[in-house]
């Protein structure tokens, strides 16, 4: 990604998924959409004819599709939506867990939707996409002005192959300062303070202490844990924060930063700082300050276990958006009488060994749309124009406050809800249509916009983005390493958060642990990737 720096988050076996192939073609015949109106199938404004007066099915594959639009019949604005474009949207489902080996089947076997969601940016097989034809590069965005305007971000507009775009990214921050939001640590500051801790903790040792306050004293008789994560692929995005912040990842294995040691680039994870962070971390695990079933965690396994009071912190995504998740579908049922802003905290990132307060840094956005390159140009059209709209002004506010003198008024330069119901529960698909297209997680993190309909919470939110922008900062590192391409990188993956995972549960010491996977990764061709990176580095002279 030229002149971008430091801008500011195995295949499965074929059979294990044959049954899902059928419902996966985007390329059948079209179907009326089901909740195509009359007015959308004839006429547009003022007479003219309607662009899309065709009814149009396309298929999208995304996390949970199948669910998300079960409730389409509860949701008139996503109908609005829908019925605008006259589309159909027929699901293909994909989950947390097998989504990148489903999409990869189907790409082998030439069965892609029309439109699917993956974070591939920066993979062997992304690459391998856009070489063999199997996804499509996207058209001129002159005829869709939001669209355009989104790709003018210098790290979205960077990601051009040979002058062509093959993907739409979902940007979630305007920095990568915000990345700290998809890696926030949450613990229960009632259990501590009825361990007996008075002070919120500020460095690792302070955060440990109270770990091992709240686990021995286990207040409520629960057997409480120390820290789960809400997924595996998380843990590296507070454990490297020990020393060696630019080593945190995003999961895919792809977007593995660089730092400059002893006069070389190499990837971070492999920094002389990282012994000591895993060290911390081991020493964590030993010590039972880690919840003993990490390996095993998942999104709802590891609110559950918080939520109830059976884990006394928990690493995840998503914020404050993911705190209020769990406020709304899962504390009152734990905690009824209790109020969650009192009980449970954020953790601001802990001063280091090397005296700095640091955060994850991933990159502006987190995943992306791809497009089948079989896909009919009209399909495509059709889609683009719903993108342009989702971006819009327009189709910001309708999705985010829904319709003004029904659910919002507006006050001078204020948008003023008219009852406390979460717009997410009043139109349930709404949010997936946003996020089909974009997260836009930093939106949120404003007083006037509803997403965290508990003004508590959202007013803890503003107070630690406000607090993060004035009290962290980001490391040096030139993302454009990360997405170099070279012979042995192209294909080179790093899979921090097992190697954590291997460290955390190993019986030896960590740092013999750890050398013997890096000389795993040495014998998959590390030593020959950087010598390669550190050449191109040389001859376009990135320094």
């Amino acid at each position: 990604m030229k002149g971008f720096k430091k801008f500011g988050i195995t295949l499965a076996c074929m059979t294990l998924f044959a049954g899902s192939l059928a419902a996966c073609s985007g390329n059948g015949n079209e179907k009326p959409a089901e909740n195509a109106s009359p007015e959308a199938a004839n006429s547009g404004a003022n007479g003219e004819e309607n662009p899309y007066k065709d009814p149009m099915e396309i298929s999208v594959a995304f996390w949970d599709v199948e669910s998300e639009l079960a409730k389409l019949e509860k949701d008139p604005i996503a109908q609005e939506v829908l019925n605008k474009f006259n589309l159909k949207i027929k699901p293909v489902n994909t989950t947390w867990d097998d989504y990148a080996q489903k999409i990869q089947m189907w790409a082998a076997s030439g069965q892609l939707p029309d439109v699917f969601a993956i974070d591939a940016l920066g993979t062997q097989y992304q690459r391998k996409w856009i070489e063999q034809g199997v996804v499509a590069p996207l058209p001129d965005l002159a005829n869709y002005p939001n669209l355009a305007e989104y790709f003018k971000a210098p790290d979205i507009e960077g990601l051009a192959v040979d002058g062509k775009h093959y993907t739409i990214p979902r940007r979630m921050f305007p920095t990568v300062d915000w990345s700290a939001l998809d890696r926030v640590v949450m613990y229960r500051w009632d259990l501590a303070q009825a361990a007996g801790i008075t002070k919120e903790p500020e460095t690792w040792d302070e955060f440990k202490t109270m770990l091992d306050a709240i686990v021995k004293a286990d207040p409520e008789g629960k057997q409480i844990t120390g820290l789960t994560s809400a997924q595996v692929k998380m843990i590296g995005g507070f454990f490297w924060l020990y020393g060696n912040p630019v080593a945190t990842s995003d999961g895919s294995g792809a977007d593995f930063k660089w730092i400059k040691e002893d006069g070389k680039f190499i990837p971070a994870v492999f920094s002389k700082n990282a012994v000591p962070a895993l060290q911390n971390m081991k020493d964590m695990y030993d010590k039972k300050l880690i919840d003993p079933d990490i390996a095993l965690t998942s999104p709802e396994i590891a609110s559950d276990k918080f939520a109830s009071g059976k884990s006394a912190a928990m690493i995840s995504g998503g914020g404050f958006i993911k705190m209020f998740e769990i406020y709304n579908k899962r504390w009152s049922n734990s905690y009824p009488d209790k109020d969650m802003t009192q009980s449970v905290k954020v953790l601001k990132p802990l001063v280091g060994p090397d005296g700095q307060r640091s955060h994850a840094i991933f990159k502006t956005y987190w995943s992306e749309s791809y497009f089948n390159a079989d896909i009919d140009p009209k399909k495509m059209e059709r889609i683009l124009a719903l993108y342009d709209y989702v971006l819009s002004p327009e189709g910001k506010t309708l999705l985010t406050y829904g319709k003004e003198g029904v659910d919002y008024k507006v006050e001078g330069d204020k948008k003023v809800m008219l009852d406390s119901t979460p717009i997410i529960d009043k139109y349930p698909v709404t949010g997936f249509l946003k996020n089909l297209v974009a997260y836009e997680t930093a939106d949120t993190y404003d007083m006037n916009n509803p997403t965290i309909a508990h003004e508590g919470i959202r007013q803890e939110a503003v107070n630690y983005v406000d607090w993060l922008l004035k009290n962290t900062k980001v490391p040096d590192y030139d993302i454009r390493l990360t997405y170099m391409s070279t012979p042995t990188k192209d294909s080179f993956t790093i899979f921090d958060h097992d190697d954590l995972l291997n460290v955390m549960l190993s019986k030896e010491p960590a740092d013999q642990t750890w050398q013997k996977i890096v000389d795993g990764y040495k014998n998959k061709g590390l030593d020959k990737m950087i010598e390669e990176v550190n050449a191109k580095a040389k001859e376009e002279g990135i320094e």
